[in-house]
């Protein structure tokens, strides 16, 4: 039997503009679904407050199993000390073999440039997301800064 993690990215925004993220994770037990533990991980209770974005963006295998990655914004909690700033050169990564899809090594910054791109499309293009974002004006200006594309779009990435 494979093991599931979830991994959680959580995005918030400094008083100076500047796009912050952090990451919590934990597996996920048996009966339970990936969403719920999401929002678990991610220290929203049962009642989330309105305009939070919780987004599945990717997936990665483990010397386990399954990574699931969602995003969550806003951060329901970034204390100083566990928030980062968003690198300036994240970058996706990619195979350079089409009959084998995953890069030998993917790193937590790698799935982050992922979601913000994931992100920044929907932020333009899902009614939900977009209502959210009208929210959280400052958080998502800096979300949509990034180039929006789908996954397997990497052409100028």
């Amino acid at each position: 039997m494979h093991e599931i993690q979830i991994e959680v990215l959580l995005l918030s925004v400094s008083p100076g503009d500047q796009l912050r993220w952090r990451v919590v994770g934990g597996d996920l037990p048996p009966g339970r679904r990936p969403d719920s533990r999401a929002r678990e991980l991610a220290g929203l209770g049962i009642d989330v407050p309105t305009a939070t974005v919780v987004h599945s963006t990717s997936w990665r295998p483990n010397a386990d199993g399954l990574i699931l990655t969602y995003a969550v914004l806003p951060d329901p909690d970034p204390a100083e000390g566990t928030v980062h700033a968003v690198p300036a050169d994240a970058r996706v990564i990619c195979s350079a073999d089409a009959a084998a899809p995953t890069p030998p090594a993917v790193a937590v910054e790698h799935v982050l440039a992922h979601a913000l791109r994931h992100l920044s499309l929907v932020a333009r293009t899902s009614p939900a997301v977009v209502a959210a974002a009208d929210s959280h004006p400052q958080l998502w200006h800096a979300v949509v800064a990034h180039t929006p594309d789908v996954a397997g779009q990497l052409v100028g990435s």
